[in-house]
């Protein structure tokens, strides 16, 4: 579409086609009618018109769920380069890729493409190319960055020094799952002073309720609408798979209307949004509508999947379908949990022996709990204190005879803490390297374990019950801390990690806070090293007493001393 020459840089309008004229041109007809080449050729029309609304939507903060090469990452460097030539972004842009060797393979195969391949509509206004993370565009920069941390400040907090010191206009997130949450709220400061603050996330999904997931679901979810010439209805394939995907008589596999069964084409499809009036923009599309990917080969992997060879469920359901994906044996689910409640209210005080785990962190979080039977595992308290005084507290009024503590981040505190205490604990390192039960060191009270198999034990500790069918970990009665142990404990999630050499590795991915699951990790293992609870009894060799202050003998167990393991007073 060609206008007059638009005055105001506002949503909607178009801009003008060259810097001298007075002709305003979108950014979609910029790209088709001046013939840009791509890395895999002229940018084409059919087959795209799903690009036409992303390359000509200018809500400022935008998501897109995609399938594998839906051409995504192209379109957003595209709008990104006429902003700049053309003065939409003044300042400049930042791209952001998961590590800084995809920054480096992107610019050299593709915006390096781009330059040579389009000398007058692109390469004169570019300088400095020879940089691989930085380039000047007209007058404003774009930066070419790896979403990795650089550091961690005070063992807590990561940072990065490639993602300080910059400011621009826009910011893209190219496969937002695959990057540190942390990066990503530190690269979005980079707008902060902008009057535009323009995001875009893009990324093959990867599992439910995390990154480019979590994102969509808070947008105005859009999903590409596909009319029947027939009937008119209209047919939403990524929704309706494998209904919509039909293998003829003759063999040939078509899309096909869901409701008349006549075939439809993803060309002449629209997006709709399903919740008007949110401020995020949300795109979800998948290979289904691609046009260079025969529907065919897509329903042959999906009646394949389980067969040796075939694509695994979760790449087939994330870069097939692009939706967010996990298999019910990777991730636990409140339902899980809430299995395992009992009538019992939380305790506020125990004889012991009691099994206490700690993870540490800005708060830290403590799980405490006794053993039954050799096989259960009994929570009967849960807190989340800001002080090592506070864990002492609660190891005193609790009974605890041994505690598991995280190694990191602070392990001079916690070693600290670890000798000032009168009962018997080890601090906890997750190698990855580790296989088999964890190895105890009664030298040094140090127990190492592999992350994932130690994760596992927790999941099967929860899920499992004995031969009698009753559960064999148990939480008290619900409350609001119960709740919140809930949420944290089913935040991760077991996947499949591929690394740059073709080796597998099973990990678990952190969806949102997730630091009572590893408190119950250590709560778990200190459980190794207890004695099994009978009412009534006092365990041998545990200080049940211990008052480091020699305040009087008449002080109730459940009250707070003033002793200071760490010496600070």
């Amino acid at each position: 579409m060609v206008m007059a020459t638009a005055q105001a840089l506002t949503p909607n309008n178009d801009y003008i086609a060259d810097p001298g004229s007075n002709v305003a041109v979108s950014v979609w007809h910029w790209a088709k009618h001046l013939h840009l080449k791509l890395q895999a050729g002229p940018f084409l029309h059919p087959g795209h018109e799903y690009l036409a609304d992303v390359l000509d939507d200018y809500t400022p903060n935008q998501v897109n769920v995609k399938g594998a090469q839906m051409g995504f990452t192209e379109a957003e460097v595209l709008k990104t380069l006429h902003g700049m030539i053309y003065g939409r972004l003044p300042v400049g842009a930042l791209h952001l890729f998961p590590t800084s060797d995809d920054v480096g393979d992107f610019s050299k195969a593709r915006f390096n493409t781009l330059i040579d391949e389009n000398p007058q509509q692109i390469g004169q206004y570019v300088q400095n190319t020879d940089a691989v993370n930085i380039k000047r565009v007209a007058k404003a920069m774009l930066y070419l960055r790896g979403a990795k941390s650089t550091k961690q400040i005070e063992g807590l907090r990561k940072t990065s020094s490639k993602l300080k010191s910059i400011a621009v206009d826009r910011i893209v997130f190219d496969e937002r799952d695959e990057m540190e949450s942390e990066m990503v709220d530190l690269a979005m400061e980079r707008i902060s002073h902008s009057e535009i603050k323009e995001t875009v996330q893009l990324s093959t999904p990867s599992v439910p309720d995390f990154g480019i997931d979590l994102a969509y679901k808070a947008s105005d979810q859009s999903i590409w609408i596909i009319p029947c010439g027939s009937c008119g209805f209209g047919t939403c394939l990524e929704i309706e798979f494998p209904k919509g995907i039909e293998r003829g008589q003759d063999g040939i596999v078509r899309r096909v209307c869901v409701k008349c069964g006549k075939e439809i084409f993803p060309a002449h499809g629209q997006w709709v949004r399903r919740y008007e009036g949110r401020d995020v923009r949300g795109r979800w599309i998948s290979q289904l509508n691609s046009a260079y990917i025969n529907p065919s080969d897509i329903l042959k992997a999906y009646e394949s999947l389980g067969q040796p060879g075939a694509l695994s469920r979760q790449e087939f359901y994330n870069s097939k379908l692009a939706r967010a994906y996990v298999e019910s044996s990777n991730r636990l689910t409140p339902q899980d949990f809430e299995r395992c409640l009992t009538q019992d209210a939380m305790l506020t005080q125990h004889e012991g022996p009691a099994a206490m785990g700690v993870d540490v962190g800005s708060w830290l979080h403590v799980v405490i709990g006794i053993r039954p039977n050799e096989a259960t595992r009994r929570i009967i308290h849960l807190a989340r204190v800001k002080e090592w005084n506070d864990v002492h507290n609660l190891a005193m009024r609790f009974g605890v005879q041994v505690a598991v503590i995280d190694g990191e981040p602070e392990r001079h505190k916690a070693r600290e803490f670890q000798e000032a205490e009168p009962y018997l604990i080890y601090l906890c390192d997750y190698q990855e390297g580790a296989r088999g039960a964890p190895r105890w060191n009664v030298e040094t009270k140090d127990v190492v374990g592999n992350r994932t198999e130690l994760l596992d034990r927790v999941h099967t500790l929860v899920t499992g019950q004995t031969a009698a069918r009753s559960r064999i970990f148990e939480l008290p009665y619900r409350s609001a801390e119960v709740d919140q142990y809930i949420t944290e404990s089913v935040n991760m999630v077991k996947v499949l990690v591929v690394d740059r050499y073709g080796g597998q590795n099973y990990v678990y991915k952190a969806l949102g806070p997730d630091h009572y699951r590893h408190a119950t990790v250590y709560f778990d293992l200190a459980c190794e090293r207890i004695s099994t609870y009978q009412r009534g009894m006092k365990p041998q060799n545990f200080v049940q007493d211990y008052d480091p202050l020699n305040l009087a003998a008449s002080r109730m167990r459940d009250e707070s001393t003033d002793y200071d393991p760490l010496r600070r007073q």
